[in-house]
């Protein structure tokens, strides 16, 4: 056997205990052998190198039948740390993630946006304290992800389209030189999608609605991305291309204009305020409802006819829709259905508090996860 066929031998048993302890709670050097069918000198060895590698640590014993018992081994989740910003208008919120996609700090910092390296430093200087004040070394922070409204190029360095907060143009690198970790601008919607895969990690079409709307695609696991960051924006698409509302895009009747918070919202109405309303019956409000849930299900269907594929309504919405609005939509769908349906193809998203800021940390927790 050549060296370099022995080398990828070992590093795909390094890799495989590793990614077998990750996923359970904790393991037994026997328990780890029978499951790959490795020897015990092999596995001891790794492991080995896993704990200097400070991957794993020793997590008490299991408990066995006969002798003494064995130790048990378990990944260091805190090893590596990612950090994802999700940017508004008024404010910035950062979510610091383990490897094991937990969250370990959350902040929501009043910041005024603005296209500009004084922002960059502001930002910077947030994300800095939160490390500090939660404890975790630098040395832990393997990356930034920004999100943000706005089509990015393919490998995540400036933004090609940013319209709603008028940032085209931005780079990452403005961030990076006030820190000492790398930095990467994600999509809004994508870092939704990812959020949500990440709990429930099946292909679908991710319909993220807040003030405003997003659509991301992930099929076969991956998120469909194309240079010009314009996979997935579906959310232009037009209802009513004559006579729709004006989108913020310039055109008329995108699908924006008729399902997003905004489009559902009386200025200076927030969704508590509405759903509340709703919950109590007022009539105004109640046949404003229904007319959004037919403009809903008809972006819908439409989606559904270009990708048959699950799709998942995710983002700020979710907190406010119920089982009954859902089942609602579902029925409405049916009725719009020109082909037969045998199953729903529709579900609520379950990450409903700070998804982009989630979701921007995780392209680089996978990353990780992939070298190991």
């Amino acid at each position: 056997m050549s060296t370099s066929n022995m080398q990828s031998i070992k590093h795909s048993n390094y890799s495989d205990i590793y990614h077998l302890l990750y996923d359970n709670e904790k393991l037994s050097k026997q328990d780890i052998a029978d499951q790959l069918n490795l020897s015990l000198p092999t596995v001891s060895s790794n492991l080995q190198k896993l704990t200097e590698q400070k991957l794993i640590v020793k997590n008490g014993q299991l408990k066995s039948l006969i002798g003494r018992r064995a130790t048990a081994y378990s990944i260091d989740p805190n090893v590596s740390l990612s950090i994802g910003v999700e940017i508004f208008a008024h404010r910035a919120t950062l979510a610091v993630l383990n490897l094991k996609n937990e969250v370990m700090a959350l902040q929501t910092s009043n910041l005024d946006f603005a296209n500009d390296d004084q922002y960059a430093q502001a930002l910077a200087q947030a994300i800095l304290t939160l490390i500090q004040e939660h404890g975790f070394s630098q040395n832990q922070i393997a990356h930034v992800g920004i999100g943000i409204q706005g089509l990015i190029d393919g490998d995540g360095t400036t933004i090609l389209y940013g319209k709603i907060l008028n940032c085209t143009g931005m780079k990452a690198a403005t961030f990076a030189q006030y820190l000492p970790f790398p930095v990467t601008f994600y999509h809004d919607a994508d870092c939704v999608a990812r959020a949500e895969y990440s709990q429930h990690p099946t292909d679908g079409i991710f319909l993220s609605i807040g003030e405003h709307i997003g659509t991301a695609v992930i099929v076969n696991g991956h998120m469909l991305n194309s240079p010009s960051g314009r996979n997935g924006t579906m959310e232009h698409i037009t209802l009513n291309a004559s006579n729709g509302p004006v989108c913020y895009c310039g055109r008329r009747g995108c699908i924006e204009t008729y399902c997003s918070l905004n489009s559902l919202l009386h200025e200076d109405e927030s969704c508590t305020d509405f759903f509340d309303q709703l919950a109590q019956g007022v009539p105004a409000v109640s046949q404003r409802f229904d007319q959004y849930l037919d403009y809903l299900a008809a972006a819908i269907y439409n989606l559904h006819m270009f990708v048959d594929i699950p799709l998942v309504i995710a983002g700020n919405l979710t907190k406010y829709l119920t089982a009954e609005n859902l089942a609602d939509l579902k029925q409405r769908l049916k009725q719009r259905s020109v082909f037969p349906e045998t199953e729903s193809y529709l579900r609520l998203g379950t990450v409903n508090n700070h998804a982009v800021a989630i979701g921007a940390a995780i392209p680089a927790i996978r990353q990780q996860l992939q070298d190991i």
